[in-house]
């Protein structure tokens, strides 16, 4: 939000606004019109709830069909779940008016999230998890590194006002961890949508369980070290 440096009076699209806490927090810093669109008819549905008089959307990211209506796109921790980015990235620049910014952040590269990941090459090779989960199939779009993402958005159209790729690192108990594995990256390591087979309940609570154990098993003195590779994007039309 800070890099999008709000006048005050800008319209706004919150694109992913899941819950819509961001499009609430983006409504108090414009007089504009504040839109916020989801994939998930649940998110929205809550979204309309906590938030009465705000507009939400159930719409995907690709389907969007606004044409110059917004000064801003904002799209926070969604892009990496979008099954067709490129759509997507064409629909935001459709939607912005000239001279209008795209603010866009979220986990990236493969390595996206580098302590998780490793739990979950380890908790996968286990004996009761591995036949299950070599039919598992990524459900993340990512691209290799900071030049990459500055093409995909550049080949439609934005001019690049900025890019970084920062490497964050939080510490948290294993509580906690466990709860944004649970809550993030579990939906796709463990979603069924992302195997060729039938997910067994008795898998699913092994998989939870294993990394739970392996998380504990990194703890130092019940702490433990969460690494994301985020990149932050403004691009401007």
């Amino acid at each position: 939000m800070d890099l999008l440096a709000l006048a005050g009076d800008e319209s706004i699209l919150d694109v992913g606004c899941g819950p819509g806490h961001l499009t609430r927090a983006l409504a108090d810093a414009t007089s504009g019109r504040v839109v916020g669109t989801d994939i998930s008819g649940g998110m929205v549905a809550q979204a309309c709830e906590s938030y009465e008089g705000l507009e939400f959307r159930r719409v995907p990211a690709e389907d969007l069909d606004y044409i110059g209506e917004f000064d801003v796109v904002y799209c926070n921790s969604t892009l990496q779940w979008f099954t067709n980015a490129r759509a997507a990235r064409e629909a935001f620049h459709r939607a912005l008016v000239p001279g209008g910014k795209l603010g866009l952040a979220c986990p990236s590269t493969p390595e996206f999230a580098p302590w998780f990941n490793d739990i979950v090459r380890v908790v996968s090779g286990r004996p009761e998890i591995a036949p299950t989960f070599a039919h598992w199939k990524t459900p993340w779009f990512h691209l290799p590194d900071r030049d990459a993402y500055q093409a995909f958005f550049e080949e439609i159209g934005f001019a690049t006002a900025y890019i970084e790729l920062d490497h964050e690192v939080s510490r948290h108990t294993v509580e906690e961890a466990f709860g944004i594995f649970s809550t993030g990256a579990a939906q796709g390591f463990i979603g069924p949508a992302y195997y060729d087979v039938e997910l067994s309940e008795e898998y699913l609570a092994a998989f939870r369980r294993a990394t739970r154990e392996e998380m504990e098993r990194r703890a130092k003195e019940g702490i433990v070290e969460v690494d994301f590779h985020r990149l932050y994007y403004v691009g401007l039309t």
